[in-house]
């Protein structure tokens, strides 16, 4: 693909091919059991970057300032804060409906098809009823630069992944999805563009394109009143058409749009591109040419190497979301034409070393080391990302049971 912004930048395509073996689809299933092993052994509980609130001290810190001060603290602090404040573990919905449409793509071997199901009986139980029926929330009071959302509150990003994987894993009645289509849009769209929380209006091109992804999902591939699947197609078009209004000329988008919002980082660079994909595919909207130029921009300006940045065109912390999503959009870039496989491999023989499944040392220190234990920040989107992976690396066999019995939480 040619650059538009920066030719004298090589892109992942130009690079040399990593010098290691490249893994074939059995490797990766072999990394992706030996993930999915290690998180279900902990039922998929422990820490979150945004559980700060969630100790006694959260119920003292009633400003905003207060608020935000205490999570970035527990979430940024080289050393794990969190038994010391008396936070304790959190098993997320998000988490195990992300791990459940994660194994439901390998759910043509029995064991991945029972775990599937398994994870996504247990988000399906966390849909809410009354009066946000049929959407999801986080289990944490979240406070933002920008927002702050309660645990009460549901709010797109955790709805998203809920949904999908309980979609994909086949969990949902037809009741269950007739209330999530109405609550989605009743709660999280204000008649222009999806919102991240019921009520909200500011532009996040992340969470407005999840909104139209999983509407269009909905209107086109369950079955739903003729009235009201088109409702939902039509809000999912406008969003999209709103986001792509948004992409910048560079190629890239901001993380939202207002002051202070003006930043660009991977991770939810990635999810743009993921979604923007899928709803127009879905929509039969043409979106190839902005695609082409936030591919062009993404790996460009947010890998060095292999190696995924935070943010756009700077060396920064390694965070595990940010990597595992890189893993994620390496294998779509992939399977969509824009990159080798072998970029895929490059970038999750850079990223691995740090997942304590997957062979970290545990005696060696690291920094905001128990974000990386994180079942909703670093099990669930790297057991996303392999599976991924696996659809699109070669080697041919269909998944393999893994080996060995399914651990006794599995079971």
């Amino acid at each position: 693909m040619e650059s538009r912004t920066t030719p004298a930048v090589p892109t992942p395509r130009d690079r040399p091919a990593p010098d290691h073996p490249v893994r074939c689809a059995d490797d990766v299933l072999a990394l992706a059991d030996r993930l999915f092993r290690w998180a279900d052994a902990r039922d998929w509980s422990g820490p979150d970057p945004y559980d700060g609130l969630t100790g006694p001290l959260g119920r003292l810190a009633v400003h905003r300032v207060l608020r935000q001060a205490l999570l970035q603290t527990v979430k940024r602090s080289p050393a794990d804060l969190r038994p010391l404040l008396g936070i304790r573990p959190l098993r997320t919905a998000t988490a195990t409906g992300c791990a459940a449409g994660a194994c439901a793509r390998l759910a043509t071997a029995p064991v991945w098809r029972e775990r599937a199901r398994r994870l996504g009986r247990s988000t399906a139980a966390e849909q809410l009823s009354g009066r946000y029926a049929g959407l999801w929330r986080y289990e944490f009071d979240v406070q933002t630069r920008w927002s702050y959302y309660p645990a009460s509150v549901p709010n797109l990003v955790a709805t998203t992944f809920c949904a999908d994987g309980c979609l994909d894993a086949g969990t949902l009645d037809e009741e269950a999805v007739r209330s999530l289509a109405h609550g989605l849009l009743a709660h999280l769209h204000n008649g222009v563009f999806f919102t991240y929380t019921p009520g909200g209006g500011v532009l996040v091109h992340n969470a407005n394109l999840m909104g139209a992804a999983l509407a269009a999902r909905l209107a086109r591939t369950t079955p739903l009143p003729a009235g009201l699947a088109d409702r939902l197609a039509d809000a999912a078009r406008r969003a999209v058409e709103v986001s792509l209004e948004g992409q910048r000329p560079d190629g890239s988008w901001p993380y939202g749009h207002g002051p202070r919002l003006g930043w660009v980082d991977g991770f939810h660079t990635g999810y743009v591109l993921l979604r923007l994909d899928q709803a127009a595919t879905l929509l039969g909207m043409d979106a190839r040419a902005a695609l082409e130029r936030g591919v062009d921009h993404y790996l460009r300006h947010l890998f060095d190497g292999p190696l995924p940045r935070y943010f756009a065109d700077v060396r920064t912390r390694r965070d595990p979301n940010n990597d595992a999503t890189a893993v994620r959009m390496a294998a779509w870039t992939a399977e969509r034409g824009f990159t080798g496989t072998d970029f895929a491999d490059a970038v999750l023989t850079a990223v691995m070393d740090r997942y304590p499944a997957l062979g970290t040392d545990p005696r060696t220190p690291r920094a905001n080391s128990a974000l990386w234990e994180s079942p909703r920040w670093s099990a669930a989107p790297l057991l996303d990302a392999l599976t991924a992976l696996h659809a699109v690396l070669p080697s041919g066999p269909h998944p393999a049971a893994p080996a060995g019995q399914a651990t006794t939480a599995a079971s």
